[in-house]
């Protein structure tokens, strides 16, 4: 016996309100990111998922780079939905504090399988460098 079906059927219940969670409204939320760093880059992995490029929107101002996307579930025609745990549509936004560390203009960004590449290669004075001894 699951002694955890009528907790379940509770929170299903209080869930079914909320408009997000079936699909009538927008789902707001930061996405989650991984940031990297080598010798000469750091690297911002942030998971997009069924985010197209054209929905994607990267904007650098001052020294803060800010990732904003919007994503729509639209059912094929002739498709009804029976239950959503997916909100139908859903917008991520998150900002990054470059500071002076970033070579600014060699900024790329790359956007496959969902997942979102932000590649940032470290200034000239940022870099590690050896002081050498006399």
């Amino acid at each position: 016996m699951n002694t955890m079906l009528p907790m379940t059927r509770m929170i299903d219940a209080a869930l079914c309100n909320h408009p997000a969670a079936v699909g009538q409204g927008t789902w707001n939320r930061a996405p989650r990111v991984d940031v990297l760093e080598s010798d000469a880059e750091y690297r911002i992995l942030m998971d997009l998922p069924g985010v197209k490029s054209d929905n994607l929107e990267i904007n650098l101002e001052d020294q803060d780079l800010t990732v904003k996307a919007e994503r729509e579930i639209d059912l094929d025609e002739g498709w009804s939905a029976r239950r959503r745990e997916r909100p139908a549509r859903a917008s991520f936004s998150r900002t990054f504090s470059l500071g002076n560390a970033v070579e600014i203009d060699h900024i790329g960004a790359h956007l496959e399988d969902g997942v979102l590449q932000i590649t940032l290669p470290k200034s000239e004075k940022s870099v590690p460098r050896r002081i050498e001894v006399k």
